[in-house]
C-alpha cells in the first residue's frame, strides 16, 4: 500500500520528467508558425522528435492527474482515521525506509 509520502514522491518524478519533456513545446511556443514549418515539416527526424515529444506529455500529464487524485485520497483517508481516532503513528500511514538506507 502507498503512503502519502510515497505517492508525493511519484508526482514529483513525474513532474520532473514533464517539465523536461516540455522544453521542447516551450521552444516552439515562442515561435511563428512560419518559424515552426521552416523547422519542422522539411525534417521527418525533426517532426518525429516532436510527435514523440507530445505523446509523452500528454501521458505523463495523464500520469500527474491521477496521482494528483491518489494524493486527495490519501489526505482523506488520514483525515478519516484521525477523526475516528485512529493513530496515525502506529506504521499505517508512514513510508518504510529501504534497506539501502
Amino acid at each position: 500500500m502507498d503512503t502519502l509520502g510515497s505517492v508525493i514522491d511519484k508526482l514529483i518524478t513525474i513532474d520532473m520528467k514533464l517539465w523536461n519533456n516540455q522544453e521542447l513545446l516551450y521552444k516552439i511556443r515562442r515561435m511563428s508558425f512560419d518559424q515552426f514549418r521552416e523547422e519542422y515539416i522539411n525534417s521527418d527526424e525533426k517532426i518525429h522528435a516532436l510527435w514523440i515529444s507530445l505523446q509523452k506529455t500528454c501521458d505523463l500529464n495523464v500520469q500527474r492527474n491521477q496521482l494528483i487524485d491518489e494524493v486527495d485520497l490519501k489526505i482523506v483517508e488520514m483525515f478519516n482515521a484521525m477523526k475516528s481516532g485512529e493513530n496515525l503513528d502506529d506504521g499505517k500511514f508512514i513510508q518504510r525506509k529501504h534497506k539501502t538506507l
